[in-house]
């Protein structure tokens, strides 16, 4: 087996995980980065620096609308790019992989603070796919004291909302379920609504398909709908985008098609700012005019960079 093959099969687990939201995923990554860092390759600064390149390359193709995937791999090769032995390199990456992941979590925690004052008291309110960070913001809600119930529908094809309702059921929280088609007959009762997101940019944010079309519902019916995200998913243009280069498998929509049909398979779409009620983050409530002080400060690792559109 080669070395792009041994990467493939290292990060194919990342890469297979529909289930799951951006930061569960980033916080996965890291286990496979520790990996990297007592592995074959571990035997020379040289040998070890191109593994840890290759594993974040490797993972980015493998979700590359996962913004904290790739500012995982970002902060990696940058804690490591002056590491001159075997030891610091170890010593620098854990330290930059141990900062991260305390990031993740404080800001879950202080967005899930943010969250308790935009949930109604005794309201219906309505979530959209699977996040990590939205659950944590409504199980702590719950745990404060404060009752409401839930909406949410399944996020075809992959079904994740399915693992949403349930978590939140063994929560305490009382959830109302149904078909993403079914999802104009239970909004009209909510009083507000979230998501997580994937990416944040100038643009908007990236999330499961179908969020767009739960964005221009809630406008049109007068709802407010925030999106919760740390601004470590907050990118660049260009890289807000590389989303749209990648499509899943067909079969996991439809197994058994005939001759002439093609079926597509996109798993995100972007909602832009302006259908969003704000951006909650671990900084406060944003706006889209907030976003570029954050996008202008982002320096990218040389490895990471995205070459040029050729034509």
């Amino acid at each position: 087996m080669d070395k792009s093959d041994q990467t493939i099969d290292v990060v194919k687990p990342i890469r297979d995980d529909l289930m799951s939201g951006a930061a569960e995923l980033a916080l996965r990554a890291i286990t496979i980065f520790q990996a990297e860092l007592t592995g074959p390759a571990a035997d020379s600064p040289a040998r070890l620096k191109q593994r840890l390149t290759d594993t974040a390359r490797a993972l980015i193709d493998a979700q590359p609308a996962m913004a904290p995937v790739f500012h995982l791999c970002n902060t990696v090769l940058q804690a490591v790019k002056q590491s001159d032995s075997v030891d610091a390199i170890r010593q620098d990456c854990q330290v930059a992989l141990d900062k991260f992941e305390k990031t993740l979590c404080d800001s879950a925690a202080v967005i899930a603070e943010e969250v308790f004052d935009l949930i109604p008291p005794g309201e219906l309110i309505f979530a959209y796919s699977f996040s990590s960070t939205v659950v944590s913001a409504l199980l702590h809600a719950r745990a404060k004291g404060r009752y409401f119930r839930v909406a949410c529908t399944e996020a075809r094809p992959s079904m994740e909302g399915r693992k949403f309702a349930s978590v939140l059921a063994s929560g305490g929280i009382e959830v109302i379920h149904t078909f993403d088609n079914a999802m104009g007959l239970v909004l009209p009762n909510c009083s507000t609504a979230f998501m997580g997101c994937d990416c944040v940019g100038s643009p908007g944010v990236v999330n499961k398909v179908g969020s767009w079309v739960l964005a221009v519902a809630c406008r049109e019916l007068g709802i407010p709908l925030y999106a919760l995200s740390g601004t470590e998913k907050i990118v660049n243009d260009d890289r807000l985008f590389e989303f749209e280069k990648h499509e899943r498998p067909s079969d996991e929509v439809w197994d058994f098609t005939t001759k002439g049909i093609r079926v597509l398979n996109h798993q995100f779409d972007l909602v832009p700012f302006n259908l969003l009620s704000g951006l909650v983050t671990e900084r406060g409530i944003l706006k889209e005019p907030d976003i570029e002080q954050y996008v202008s400060k982002l320096e990218v690792h040389e490895a990471l960079r995205l070459q040029p559109a050729t034509f």
